[in-house]
C-alpha cells in the first residue's frame, strides 16, 4: 500500500512541475523579447533588427526603423532619458465571461529623474505557438508628494 501511495504522489509531483514548465518558458522568453525593446527604446547599443525580433508581423508592418527611431526620439523628449528599467508585474488578460485572452502585459517601472518614473507595458500574444511582442506603451510617471496632515 505505501508503494501504491508513495508512486502515486511522484506522479503527481511530477505532472504538477510539467504543468507549471510550460507558463515558465513562455514567461521567460516574453520577458527576454521585452528586456531587448526596453534596451533599444532607452537608447543603449541595441539596434531595431535585436528588438523587431521580437515582433509580431503586424508590429512589424507598422513599425519599421524609421519610425521606431522617431517613436524613440519622441519618448525621450516626451519622457525623458529613462534608466534602470525593472520588472515589476505580470498581467494576464482574464475576464470571469471570456477566460483568459492569450494576451500578456509585462510591466515595467524605469526612473527618470529623482521623482519621475516611466511606466512601460509591453503586450505579448502567441504568434505560431511563440510569443511575440503585438503593442506597448511608455507613459510617464511622476511620484505624489505626500500631503501634510490637517490641522485641527
Amino acid at each position: 500500500m505505501k508503494k501504491i501511495l508513495l508512486t502515486t504522489l511522484l506522479a503527481l509531483t511530477i505532472s504538477a512541475s510539467c504543468f507549471a514548465a510550460g507558463a515558465a518558458t513562455r514567461f521567460a522568453a516574453e520577458e527576454k523579447a521585452a528586456d531587448t525593446l526596453i534596451s533599444a527604446i532607452t537608447g543603449s547599443t541595441v539596434t531595431y533588427d535585436a528588438a523587431s525580433r521580437g515582433f509580431s508581423q503586424g508590429l512589424k508592418t507598422k513599425l519599421p526603423a524609421d519610425k521606431f527611431n522617431a517613436m524613440k526620439n519622441e519618448i525621450k523628449k516626451q519622457v525623458g532619458t529613462i534608466k534602470d528599467s525593472n520588472f515589476v508585474l505580470l498581467n494576464k488578460a482574464f475576464s470571469y465571461e471570456k477566460g483568459y485572452s492569450g494576451a500578456d502585459e509585462l510591466i515595467y517601472i524605469g526612473s527618470v529623474a529623482k521623482d519621475k518614473f516611466a511606466r512601460i507595458v509591453v503586450i505579448f500574444t502567441l504568434e505560431n505557438n511563440v510569443p511575440k511582442i503585438t503593442g506597448f506603451q511608455v507613459t510617464p510617471v511622476e511620484a505624489k508628494k505626500p500631503e501634510a496632515p490637517a490641522k485641527k
